[in-house]
Order: C-alpha cells, then structure tokens, then sequence
C-alpha cells in the first residue's frame, strides 16, 4: 500500500511515497486526489460498482444516486475547449451545459470548415495539461479541507476521460462490461418499468436499431481495455463476475488502489434500479428470459470478436455469417501488398497498424474480395491519433473508377482513446449492384502541415439485420 506523509502522519494516496520534500520540489500529486474512473456503458452494474468504492470513506463522490456527477469529466472538456476557441461557435446551450452530455462541445462543422486564422493570432491561455492540473488542485483542495481522509475520487466516466487524464496525473481506470444480450432485456426492463425511452433507443426504433447502437458502445469499451489491459492501472470488472462472487472482486479492486472495501448494505436505491428479482438472476437472462431471435444472432455477428475477447461464450447456431473484420493486428493483414498514396505508410505495430501521414491525401485499398452491395450496411472503422479532421470511404465496381460521386465522408476529431467511426454506406444511392474494391482516406486533415500518427486497428463489414 502506498502512502503520503503529511504532517508525520501516513495517509494513503494510491501509488506514490509522497512527502513534504517533493512539494518543495515542485511535485503537486500530493495536493491531488486520485480518480478512479469507471469507464462502461448503462445497465452494467456500475452504480453497484460506484457504492462499493464509497465504502471507503476516503474516497470522495457525490453520494446522490445513481451516483452520477462527473466534475472530472467538465474540467476535462473545458480544458479542452480551451485549446480550440475556434470551435466555440459551434456550441450550443444544450450541449454545453447539459450534464448528460458526455461528448466534447456540439456537433462537428461542416467538412469543408477551416479555423479562420493561425493559432498565434489567438490569446495565451495555457495549455490542456496546465489547465487540468490547475482545476483539479483546487477541487482537491477544497473537499480536503471538508475532508482530511479524502484521498481518492471516484467517478463513471466516458471512454474517452482515461486516455487525457493520464499524461496530467495518476489515476485508476475500472472498465466495466456485462453481456450485451443482457444488457438489451435489462435495458428495455427498465425503460418500461419507467414508461421512458433511454440508453440510445428513441421512439420508433426497431429491437435490432437499438441492439447496433448499443452493440458500437460495447465495442468501444472493450476496445479501449484490450488497449489499455497490460496496464497496472487498469482492471476489467464484468457485471456476471461481480453479481456471482461480490468479494472477489472487492479483492482485486483493493489490490490495484489500495482501498478498503465492504459489501454494501443500503439495497433501496438499487430494489429501484433493479428489473431482475435478485442479482443472481440477472445473469444470463437472455438464456432465460425472451429476447428475440434476431437480436441475439444480430449482436453475435456484429459483436463476436469483442465478445470473445472479453470471455462470453456465443451461440454455436449464429455463426455461420459473422461480420467480417479486416484486423490490422500482427499476422492478420498483410500491411506490404496493401496499396496506399504516397501520402503517408502503414507501420506495424503491436495491436494494429500506425498510419504515419505527411501529405493532406492519405489512402489505402482494402484486402476484399468483390460482393454485393446489398449486402453490407455499414462500414465500421476502429480508430486512434493526433491529425485528421475527416475519414472517407470510395468505393467502384467494374468498369467504374473511383469517383467523388461514389464516396462517404464522416467528420474525425483527434483523440488519444479508440472510437468506432460508422460510414453509413447503404444510404448512399450509387452503393448498389457489386463493390469490386474498397479505398479508406485516413485521417485526412485541411490544417497544414498534414502531418501526424494515426493508429488504425480494425475496419469491419457489417451486413443487413
């Protein structure tokens, strides 16, 4: 257990020995707490999660339920925004002050958008680092001096919140996951129990309209944790695990932060929360309870890889068609016969590829073989960097040339956490009859100089539901 010393006294603060001497060196962590970010989607038992890390007195959170203020999370798109002001007319008031809104800002400007002048012309305002710290100190601050024993922050946070926390400070990050088959009967339990709509399902959509929507969030996090899981810092904690063997996993929680934590007792809020009739038989439900046919078999090929990767067995039944993944991993494509523009090459890398772009029009072709268009509905792309501001997808048959008339643009926004980007392909009028080959334009960027490092892992196929 690691500690700080304050006053003589030995108080835990997470990884570091601390003492007075490193504040006289100019070593701030002392004066910080700790996050612990829980990173997952609804329904996965994460409100459980965020009342067993409150057990620990030490660990410091809004104690509302369902637990779900997120300071961290604003200090880190202010500070963001900061660095962008050219995108602060884009906002609007909803976006900007609406709690749930865990993205940065409003929506992307049009493609075509440029920032209107060079960064110089614009006021000094600290960079995202400074900045962070800078907040993060003083709310630190400020519950120690309600508080002696807080040490620790705990908070559910966005995928995207871990990657831009690290490089300022120390923190843990908890990925918490639950089968998605379950999550889609507990996710319409509850909204039904409520008479609303939530968790990226609106009116009017179909069963499997909901499932591809939650299916991309599930990918996203568990994307993000085979990227982060060799990490000291990091622990995956499924729902099923918790649900079956509670103190297991209070052990290895304990283990990575140092708390100490005790089963929690105050089951009120979570009878609310709950649409199983106790936690052990909130795991399997889909073996269980009715779910459609279609929706199991659609998340099990659109899902399998990530499934798997993650330890959930699937139905030997729906595997006849999975979605087809195109892997940049080490043996899995390739990266030499792939095709590119001179702007730029593919480096292999441990987990995926890495795009080193130094021109303003980087392509590769696809490894595919000629299919219908009917066929495939979208086009996912797995993706990570530092530059672009746009990602397209050309495509031709025979006889036909790449054309602009053919091709689908999504907007890209710089990121150090993966996200998946869906290319929409089969709203598009001209995909139709056969595709003979596909061309990627990665992380194109209208900002000079072009050049940057993106990191590509996977582009995957997915077909109709």
């Amino acid at each position: 257990m690691l500690r700080l010393r304050r006053r003589r006294r030995p108080v835990d603060q997470g990884w570091k020995t601390l003492t007075v001497t490193d504040r006289a060196e100019g070593n701030d962590n002392a004066q910080m707490l700790t996050p612990i970010l829980l990173s997952g989607g609804g329904r996965t038992g994460s409100t459980q999660i965020m009342a067993l890390l409150g057990s620990d007195s030490r660990v410091a959170f809004d104690r509302t339920f369902p637990y779900e203020s997120r300071y961290l999370t604003y200090f880190a798109k202010f500070a963001s925004l900061l660095q962008r002001p050219d995108m602060f007319q884009f906002l609007s008031a909803p976006q900007l002050f609406n709690p749930n809104y865990l993205n940065f800002g409003g929506p992307p400007p049009d493609l075509k958008y440029v920032p209107p002048y060079p960064p110089e012309l614009y006021v000094a305002r600290g960079d995202f680092s400074t900045w962070l710290r800078e907040l993060w100190r003083k709310f630190s601050c400020d519950l120690k001096q309600h508080s002696d024993r807080s040490a620790f922050y705990a908070e559910k946070a966005p995928d995207w919140l871990a990657p831009m926390v690290r490089p300022c400070m120390d923190c843990f990050t908890i990925y918490n996951i639950r089968d998605p088959r379950d999550i889609f009967i507990s996710t319409n339990a509850f909204m039904k129990k409520l008479n609303t709509t939530g968790f990226s399902r609106s009116e009017g959509d179909t069963d499997c309209e909901h499932a591809r929507r939650m299916g991309i969030a599930f990918i996203q996090t568990v994307q993000n944790y085979l990227s982060d899981r060799d990490r000291p810092d990091t622990l995956l904690v499924r729902y099923e695990d918790y649900a079956l063997d509670q103190e297991k996993v209070m052990e290895r929680i304990s283990s990575m932060t140092g708390l100490e934590l005790r089963e929690n007792t105050d089951k009120a809020h979570f009878d609310h929360h709950a649409t199983a009739k106790d936690i052990n038989s909130s795991v399997n439900r889909w073996t269980r309870e009715p779910i459609p046919a279609e929706v199991v078999s659609y998340l099990e090929r659109i899902l399998h890889e990530d499934m798997a990767a993650v330890g959930y067995q699937l139905s030997q039944s729906v595997m006849d068609s999975p979605a087809r993944r195109i892997s940049f991993a080490p043996g899995r494509t390739d990266l030499r016969r792939l095709e590119h523009s001179s702007d730029g090459v593919l480096e292999q890398s441990a987990d995926c590829a890495v795009a080193r772009v130094k021109g303003p029009d980087f392509y590769i072709t696809l490894p595919v073989e000629p299919f219908p268009a009917k066929a495939i509905r979208e086009l996912w792309i797995c993706v990570k960097g530092e530059i672009g501001s746009v990602m397209s997808l050309y495509w031709r048959g025979r006889d036909r040339k790449f054309a602009e008339t053919s091709a689908i643009h999504v907007p890209y926004r710089p990121a150090q956490h993966w996200s998946v980007l869906v290319l929409p392909t089969a709203t598009h009028p001209e995909w139709k009859d056969e595709i003979t080959e596909l061309r990627l334009d990665l992380f194109n960027s209208f900002d000079k100089p072009h050049k940057g490092t993106g990191y590509i892992r996977w582009v995957q196929l997915v077909g109709c539901t």
